[in-house]
């Protein structure tokens, strides 16, 4: 077996850890290559054709790795280092454990879709895809107004602190703390976020993925920030915005009991009740 690990900025506590996995490997006969975050990854990545690539840190750097991955395929299982770890459900303990039901096939690919954004005047974009989400906020004075159209079909003008168009996988990051919904990571939607509306009566929306969305920024300071999970560029509100599902997909791996309704139970406490633990 072969596998790719991708760490990003690791303290010396992570550098000891990264070095156990891969002298664990090695000692299970796989065949290992780092990934090091540069512009060559990759290159690196198709000519090594890993199996796996191990995501070791938390979801920033699980979101860095896809990144790297891209259209390859190539499927992610994220070591969790970090703090909450949504996207990284192993951790130090179990991580021997995770790869043996790699060696027997004991595991399920899922599929999580990504966004894709294009402008009306062919701007370069920080990012090749977002995985988790893509919002428009301030640059300065706050944003006036936000004009949304799917499909062509006007939608709403959020009058705010700026929206989010968030992937399933996305939903319980940026968006859940705007009030948005959580989603499961395999659905076919996206969700439109409102940040701090200035209307009560504005709320998410779920829309089905394959549909066309259109952003228009009306700001006193003629531009705002477009962020691509944590990438951030400063766009002039003459550009229309376009955002799509991306044509590929990134392929995670869920171990089994690793279900996303009991990581959503663990990792926010969702559905705490203490007559669930009465027995």
């Amino acid at each position: 077996m072969k596998i790719a690990l991708y760490s990003k900025f690791p303290t010396a506590e992570g550098k000891a850890f990264i070095a156990e996995v891969i002298r664990f490997l090695k000692e299970e006969g796989a065949t290992t290559h780092e990934v090091l975050g540069t512009p060559t990854d990759r290159q690196e990545l198709s000519a090594f054709r890993p199996d796996f690539l191990f995501s070791i840190g938390g979801d920033g750097t699980f979101i860095d790795a896809a990144n790297i991955v891209g259209s390859s395929n190539i499927p992610i299982l994220g070591i969790n280092t970090g703090r909450i770890g949504f996207l990284t459900n192993i951790n130090r303990q179990n991580f021997k454990e995770a790869y043996k039901y790699l060696k027997t096939n004991d595991y399920q690919l899922e599929k999580r879709i990504l966004l894709h954004v294009e402008s009306d005047d062919e701007k370069e974009f920080p990012a090749h895809f977002a995985l988790n989400d893509i919002s428009v906020h301030p640059s300065g004075e706050s944003i006036n107004a936000i004009q949304v159209w799917a499909d062509g079909e006007k939608v709403n003008t959020y009058w705010g602190d700026g929206v989010i168009v968030t992937t399933p996988t996305g939903s319980t990051a940026y968006s859940l703390s705007c009030g948005g919904p959580i989603l499961v990571p395999t659905a076919e939607v996206i969700v439109i976020t409102p940040i701090a509306s200035h209307s009560l009566t504005v709320r998410p929306i779920v829309l089905p993925a394959n549909c066309k969305i259109k952003l228009k920024v009306e700001s006193r300071s003629h531009e705002f920030v477009l962020a691509m999970d944590s990438h951030r560029i400063t766009i002039s509100d003459s550009t229309t915005l376009t955002i799509t599902k991306e044509s590929f997909t990134i392929q995670t791996i869920r171990l089994p009991n690793a279900d996303f309704y009991s990581v959503i139970r663990e990792k926010l406490l969702w559905g705490l009740d203490k007559r669930n633990n009465s027995n």
